[in-house]
């Protein structure tokens, strides 16, 4: 029986005459390349999940190239193998001409889905919508969008790897991560679900198994699944068997069996002061994303407010709103906006908003005029052409540090997510580090402003979780986190 969508654990299955024909063109195609695609195509190679939790396979049903049909064709053993380990397939269509034929065939073959792009069609099979970042399918109202174009977790390598690590202006190296994405995604999509495609980095890069379970985190932390993807040189190793190979696949599986064990997380809803009111799209497309990206890299915890979803209590516990879109508000939403500055928030906007209120003399701002509106304060952008580098930090500037609810202290290359239950009552800290050169990581301290009266550090790999112990400072209390590699969930209560 097919698990729930939100249970199903997906996994790229490349394989067959359809992959070795999209391949065999390209420079790092091989001989051992070809092997592999082959063996993977072996009913025996699903050997390779057992005692995992991956349940789903996205297998290249059809791209409208001649090797569609026998794609299609040979798939039939393995698929009738999967189905008796309690395994279901999604037929994976890219580049078909007749998409409807091709759903016809995938729901013919037995297959529980079809994941297509852009199709508008009729069908009694299940459809996983799905599409490139920049049109991905966020009305769709199919159970699971997808979604491609993403970046490999990491961080940022220049052109000699990661001994060039790329840094930004304070110092500290770049981190690529699909979590501000991810955050963003959930507030706009209206499906429940949402899996992101993203591959190793390839090329002469061999990735490590700490590469793996950081690709693992930074999905699920943040309320995604990642269609988990391996290295040629991985999964040919698997398939051998070789040794080193086998650890490293034992470690994405073990990674991916921490999360699902820990799946009531997924309740937990993003705390923040900070609301960040977008289409997110068109021209607004660059500027709204990137700030996102950037508060994110500020480990600043925020909400995204898509102004096309924004419900009546979607201002409710924010302190500070900002809007750099180039369009105005409709009417409602701006006499909404207003009143929650009025009645003490903070309004950063961009240049095109008209200024309302006094100015307030002492509260210079290179880059905004800031007015008093009420019991708040409205600050507009002097200038057209706003760097989101500095708006990210003129909002935590304009907020204070006064609201903060979560500082961080020796962070490092890490991204965090701090939420709470709906209900109330518990609250959840994850951390993401992607840091993999060095043998321990960063003894990471914590500053809350909530009065906690327990906490509990999970660590992958760990069968139990650390009891903190918290240290009183000034307006909250402090945690003193050992070295984390990876990935910790702190259960607050």
């Amino acid at each position: 029986m097919m698990p729930s969508w939100a249970d199903c654990v997906p996994m790229r299955w490349p394989s067959g005459p359809l992959e070795i024909a999209r391949r065999e063109k390209g420079k790092d195609f091989s001989p051992q390349t070809r092997d592999t695609l082959q063996r993977w195509h072996d009913p025996a190679s699903l050997d390779l999940l057992k005692g995992t939790r991956i349940n789903c396979l996205l297998l290249s049903w059809a791209a409208g190239l001649p090797q569609d049909a026998e794609q299609q064709r040979t798939l039939a053993p393995l698929m009738e193998c999967g189905r008796q380990a309690g395994l279901f397939f999604v037929a994976w269509i890219d580049g078909a001409p007749d998409k409807a034929a091709a759903i016809a065939s995938a729901r013919a073959a037995g297959c529980a889905a079809a994941a297509v792009e852009a199709y508008e069609g009729r069908t009694d099979l299940p459809l996983i919508a799905w599409g490139t970042r920049s049109k991905a399918p966020w009305d769709s109202a199919a159970p699971v969008i997808a979604v491609s174009e993403n970046v490999w977790p990491c961080i940022a390598r220049g052109a000699a790897g990661f001994r060039d690590t790329t840094a930004g202006a304070t110092g500290m190296p770049w981190v690529d991560s699909n979590g501000w994405f991810l955050q963003m995604a959930r507030a706009r999509m209206r499906a429940e679900n949402i899996w992101l495609l993203y591959d190793p980095l390839g090329g002469n890069t061999i990735e490590i198994s700490e590469s793996y379970r950081i690709a693992v985190a930074d999905c699920l932390a943040y309320g995604g699944r990642w269609v988990i993807a391996l290295d040629d040189r991985l999964r040919s190793g698997m398939v051998s068997k070789d040794p080193s190979a086998t650890e490293t696949w034992e470690s994405i599986a073990g990674a991916v069996e921490f999360f699902e064990e820990h799946k009531d997380w997924r309740r937990y809803r993003p705390e923040g002061v900070v609301g960040v009111l977008s289409d997110f799209s068109g021209h607004n497309e660059d500027l709204s994303q990137e700030f996102l990206n950037l508060l994110f890299r500020r480990m600043l915890p925020y909400r995204v407010l898509d102004k096309s979803r924004v419900s009546n209590v979607a201002f409710d516990g924010l302190k500070e709103i900002v809007y750099l879109d180039e369009d105005a508000l409709d009417d409602d939403l701006r006499q909404k906006t207003l009143a929650f500055v009025r009645n003490g928030g903070v309004l950063l906007a961009g240049s095109n908003w008209k200024s309302e209120g006094p100015v307030i003399p002492d509260a210079a701002n290179p880059r905004f005029e800031v007015h008093r509106v009420g019991k708040g304060r409205l600050a507009v952008s002097k200038e057209e052409a706003i760097d989101p580098y500095l708006v990210a930090a003129d909002a935590h500037l304009l907020l204070s540090h006064a609201n903060d609810l979560v500082r961080f202290y020796n962070a490092g290359a890490s991204t965090a997510l701090y939420t709470t239950l709906p209900e109330g009552g518990r609250s959840l800290l994850q951390l993401v580090d992607y840091t993999t050169a060095r043998k321990s990581g960063n003894e990471i301290t914590v500053w809350l402003r909530r009065p906690y009266r327990s906490a509990r550090l999970w660590q992958m790999g760990a069968d139990s979780p650390l009891v903190l112990k918290k240290a009183p400072e000034v307006n909250g209390m402090e945690f003193y986190l050992p070295p984390i590699k990876s990935f910790a969930g702190l259960e607050l209560e």
